[in-house]
């Protein structure tokens, strides 16, 4: 397992070798603030379409954990890139760490506590 640090004050990632890890819904957001608009970053939904559809962080592309594809469309994604994954509690995007893992990703962090937690900070979703 690799370490990771996320500082806060300007959400800098340093990496030792491959990394996945869990972020609060602060550093979560500064992630996705910091690397807005650069395609080698790519935010994943981890839902249901219908979890999807009620509400969702701007920019995201859904893949649904309990697809019976889940694995050969992870497969499919390019392993060089930076991959955020949420799901509504943190159960599921922490659950597929373990996937992205195995199947060679680099760079990998998922939402502690879901959009449950993303919401409680008051933070925007696209409904």
């Amino acid at each position: 397992m690799l370490i990771v640090w996320i500082g806060l004050s300007g959400c800098t990632v340093s990496t030792a070798m491959a990394t996945e890890q869990s972020v609060s819904p602060l550093q979560f957001k500064m992630l996705l603030d910091q690397h807005q608009g650069n395609p080698d970053v790519v935010l994943l939904d981890v839902r249901t379409p219908r979890e999807f559809r009620d509400g969702h962080i701007s920019g995201a592309v859904l893949l649904d954990y309990y697809s019976s594809d889940f694995v050969d469309r992870l497969k499919a994604l390019d392993r060089g890139k930076t991959y955020l994954v949420y799901c509504r509690s943190g159960n599921r995007s922490g659950k597929s760490l373990a996937i992205f893992e195995k199947l060679g990703f680099q760079h990998v962090y998922h939402l502690a506590f879901g959009i449950k937690g993303w919401s409680r900070e008051k933070y925007p979703l696209v409904r």
